[in-house]
């Protein structure tokens, strides 16, 4: 009896001060088992902080512009990557090549504006060895301004272009075909296309982003003297137009590095000249009777034959490839079909330069030159 006494006057004592109580082994009036609260999970800590650290202001429809990220690591030399998810009215163009774990990094993406209401997309962080725990950018949107271009815009924003070379020649006998070579700086120059062309399009390109060399072939009435198109600089947020003369040469260059655009322009001029100077020296051997006369106007004609002499034909295997020019590179835009004979216009190492009978030119791979 005093053993009961002492433990109920212990437990009054314990509720009184606020003890807690040791949860019941029993069920409750309901039936049910009491069971002891868990403790709240601990927030996992935060390794990864992103930012937009540049973003450009003003952006165009059509223009190609950067995105630079920042992320700080809080685990140096944990290896990360990163992806984006869809964005709105936007394409990406180039991404970093390599991305190296360090405690800061920034990293420049450069998208295309495709429309005028933009949606960044969101950048995404996470380890490697943790891929399931992602860190997040904040969605950011953009409004980008289409231009009202002239008749003559070629579809080309860039930071700078510049033409480089152009050289016109025989393509059939009502047509020309135009080939230009361009430099390109951060600019959309796979959106290059000129006006009034049925048949234009981009032969080769070499470079990067940064510079890109830009051959461009458009076929042309025989007629049409001069080609006017224009792009947008952004450097100068203006218009630059370029003006090209069609003046066909009676060949053709032999590599993409070497276009003259001059040499076309004074090939009639040569022609005449040098036939006025064997008439003028033809007078004064008359005249005078020296011997120098003789051995110049021997020398004039040995050049004026390298402009009027027929042209040399060759022979053609079937199913041979007509290339714009001659590079690895080039575009194929005609297969002859049949075993034909063409006048031989020029040659190099790898490519002859032909004429079909129905006056069309181009370039044949010497492999597919017929043995005879």
């Amino acid at each position: 009896m005093l053993l009961r006494s002492l433990i109920a006057v212990f437990l009054s004592v314990g509720l009184l001060f606020g003890a807690e109580a040791e949860p019941s082994v029993f069920p409750d009036a309901n039936g049910f088992w009491e069971e002891e609260a868990a403790p709240p999970e601990k927030p996992a800590e935060q390794l990864i902080y992103l930012s937009l650290e540049s973003v450009p202001e003003k952006i165009y429809v059509g223009q190609i512009f950067p995105v630079t990220v920042k992320v700080t690591s809080l685990e140096r030399g944990r290896v990360f990557e990163i992806r984006t998810d869809d964005g709105k009215n936007i394409t990406l163009v180039k991404e970093p090549e390599s991305i190296e774990p360090k405690a800061i990094s920034r990293f420049t993406y450069y998208f295309k504006a495709t429309g005028r209401e933009i949606r960044l997309p969101e950048f995404i962080v996470s380890y490697v060895d943790e891929p399931e725990r992602v860190y997040k950018t904040e969605a950011k949107t953009l409004k980008a301004v289409r231009l009202n271009p002239p008749a003559d815009f070629c579809s080309v924003l860039a930071q700078n272009m510049e033409l480089v070379n152009y050289q016109a020649s025989t393509y059939t006998s009502d047509s020309n075909i135009l080939a230009l070579q361009l430099r390109v700086a951060f600019g959309n120059y796979d959106d290059f296309h000129l006006q009034n062309s049925a048949n234009q399009g981009i032969d080769s390109y070499s470079g990067d982003l940064n510079d890109t060399t830009l051959f461009y072939y458009a076929v042309y009435p025989a007629g049409l003297e001069q080609l006017t198109f224009s792009y947008f600089n952004l450097e100068k947020n203006r218009y630059e137009k370029f003006h090209v003369p069609i003046i066909v040469k009676r060949s053709s260059v032999s590599t993409q590095s070497n276009l003259d655009p001059q040499a076309s322009e004074f090939t009639k001029f040569k022609i005449m000249a040098t036939g006025f100077l064997i008439f003028v020296w033809l007078v004064l051997w008359i005249m005078k009777k020296g011997w120098i006369y003789p051995l110049l106007i021997i020398l004039a004609a040995g050049y004026l034959l390298t402009y009027l002499i027929p042209l040399k034909s060759v022979c053609i295997k079937p199913e041979s490839r007509l290339y714009l020019l001659p590079t690895p590179q080039s575009t194929p835009f005609l297969t002859l079909y049949e075993r034909t004979v063409a006048k031989q216009m020029n040659s190099d190492k790898n490519y002859t330069k032909i004429q079909l009978p129905n006056n069309t030119i181009g370039w044949v791979k010497n492999e597919d030159l017929c043995s005879n």
